[in-house]
Formats: C-alpha cells, sequence, structure tokens
C-alpha cells in the first residue's frame, strides 16, 4: 500500500477512530496504524495467554511505540441509554465536544455501514466478551495530536449483533468503562513508523474500514 490511509475517520479492528478537521494525513494515519498494531499485538498475547487484562496490555503496547499512555480512569457505566449515546456523553463531558462531535458523526455512519459494522462487531466480540474503543482525535500544534481513548468492556448473555446503538440494560453485564487522554508526539513516534506501517500492511489490513463523515 503506497497511499496514505487517511480517511477523516475509520473502523480499526475493534476501534473507531475520528479526526476534527485540519489534521494532516500524515497524523491521521500514524494514528490507524500504531492503533493496529497494538490491538493485533494484544490479541495475539491473550490468544497465547500472556496477559488477562486487555485494555493494559494494548496501553503498553502504545507506550512501547513511543505514546505516553497515563493511567486510565475506571467509570461504572450508567446503562440508561444504548452505548453509543453513552460514550458520547462520557466522551463529552470529559474532553469536551470538539473530541465528541466528530465521533458522534462517526457512529451514526457506523450504524449505516455494513461492511464497516460487520468488521467492527466480528472484531469486537469473542464468545461472551466485548471490548471496544473510540479514540477522537483533535490537532495540537504542528506534531502533535491530542487524543482519548474510551475502552469498554463487558460481558454479553446472548446474541448481541448492533450491541452498540440497542438499549437494552439485559444485553452487557460486568461492564466497565475506562478512559485516558494523551497528546501524541508524530516526532517522537518517527524511529517507529515504517516498521508499524509495514507490520500494518502485510498482516492486519483486514483490520481497517474507512467511515465516510
Amino acid at each position: 500500500m503506497t497511499d496514505l490511509f487517511a480517511p477523516p475517520a475509520a473502523v480499526v479492528g475493534g476501534s473507531i477512530v475520528t479526526f476534527a478537521g485540519g489534521l494532516p494525513a500524515s497524523h491521521r494515519e500514524d494514528v490507524y496504524m500504531s492503533t493496529a498494531f497494538a490491538q493485533r499485538a494484544t490479541r495475539l498475547a491473550l490468544a497465547d495467554g500472556l496477559s488477562g487484562d486487555w485494555f493494559e496490555y494494548y496501553c503498553n503496547q502504545l507506550k512501547f511505540l513511543g505514546w505516553d499512555v497515563p493511567k486510565p480512569q475506571t467509570f461504572s457505566p450508567p446503562q440508561a441509554e444504548s452505548m453509543s449515546k453513552e460514550a458520547i456523553k462520557r466522551i463529552a463531558a470529559n474532553l469536551g465536544e470538539q473530541f465528541s462531535t466528530p465521533l458522534s458523526r462517526a457512529l451514526a455512519e457506523l450504524e449505516r455501514n455494513l461492511l464497516a459494522l460487520e468488521l467492527f462487531e466480528s472484531t469486537s466480540l469473542s464468545a461472551k466478551v466485548g471490548l471496544f474503543q473510540l479514540i477522537p482525535c483533535v490537532m495540537n500544534g504542528a506534531h502533535k495530536v491530542d487524543m482519548g481513548i474510551y475502552h469498554r468492556s463487558f460481558e454479553i448473555q446472548r446474541d448481541a449483533a448492533r450491541f452498540l446503538f440497542c438499549k437494552d440494560e439485559s444485553l452487557a453485564h460486568e461492564s466497565i468503562e475506562q478512559m485516558t487522554s494523551l497528546t501524541f508526539n508524530t516526532l517522537h513516534y518517527a524511529g517507529f513508523r515504517e516498521k508499524v506501517k509495514q507490520s500494518v500492511v502485510s498482516q492486519s489490513l483486514k483490520y481497517l474500514e474507512n467511515l465516510d463523515i
């Protein structure tokens, strides 16, 4: 793949990544590639029994790539609305509308885009366990991107198609929200860029599907 993978929003496996206006295409691709790389490494590690905490291992993979990831906050979801609406409210309250507005548009597009939704759900759900990330990004200077990483894990007791958009309190159990915010420095990441991109291009392109917002 020689062209940049840099749409304004995309499904990256079990994550939805969005960008507010103004970010260069190269910055967007850096985020997409490193997110795909960290997800794949985490899933392989858990499959091999190397770690029991998915999100902790995922954050450590991002740290390995040069991301400075603060310790996440943990919340108990209210389960009064669909997971998508609850997540948007949490992100808006903690990070602001510049983060939540593009993400809200991307989730609306995801609900309509069957190919992207199938990719997201097939990666997010495994047996009776579900987990996903929402990652809204905003420009902060020439080489920096402010980001939020919202993670939710839960147990499911039945078929959970379109789980992100269902308002059904019986759908998810043992549900936990975690969230952290960070500033991604693309100059610092430059030493990892080609290795990460080649790994994703050769092994994980099935994880990527753009969303038109």
